[in-house]
């Protein structure tokens, strides 16, 4: 049902950017359709999302969202951060590491659109070090707090803030993250 709601949501970016953002919102708002606050807010998220849904929708397999060079997956299951990494494996790919902060708020964005306040990611704390599961290095943090590595070694993305690490076997909503497809 949420990913029914986020493809609703893309669709009308699509109307709201093809069109006058306030025009669209007025016009919504007139026909008691959704309270003004209420669609104003939306359409923040989705155009905070950078979508262009034509172009990155032939990239990346559907219910996936491309962003740089990469497809993002959120699923609202909620699994332990290792069986959540086996899920996205079977998916040919792997828990989102976060290269970014224009990477991390597209994550928070579609975390929101979908309802989920948490979500694990792919960082994990390994003899010391905190390292994301696909081998990237971990050079971009974004800690809203920050637990023992030692006796909370998952991250979990926070949809109104950044990051923070728990015990694996928390059960979350997840993120996984794969390249995108090419022609």
């Amino acid at each position: 049902m949420k990913v029914l709601i986020l493809a609703a949501l893309l669709c009308m970016n699509s109307a709201v950017t093809h069109a006058a953002p306030a025009d669209v919102v007025e016009s919504l708002a007139e026909e008691n359709i959704v309270p003004v606050e209420a669609m104003e807010e939306v359409t923040e998220d989705v155009q905070a999302l950078n979508l262009d849904v034509v172009d990155r929708m032939s990239l990346c397999s559907p219910g996936w969202f491309q962003h740089g060079s990469r497809c993002f997956l959120m699923v609202s299951a909620r699994m332990n951060w290792p069986n959540a990494e086996r899920y996205c494996v079977g998916q040919q790919g792997s828990l989102a590491s976060v290269q970014s902060p224009d990477e991390y708020n597209f994550l928070q964005s579609v975390a929101r659109l979908s309802g989920q306040s948490t979500a694990w990611i792919g960082g994990f704390y390994f003899q010391g070090a905190w390292m994301w599961i696909g081998s990237t290095g971990f050079y971009y943090t974004n800690w809203l707090s920050q637990n023992s590595g030692s006796s909370y070694p998952c991250l979990y993305l926070n949809s109104n803030g950044g990051w923070s690490n728990n015990i694996c076997s928390t059960s979350r909503a997840f993120f996984c993250a794969r390249r995108t497809t090419s022609c």
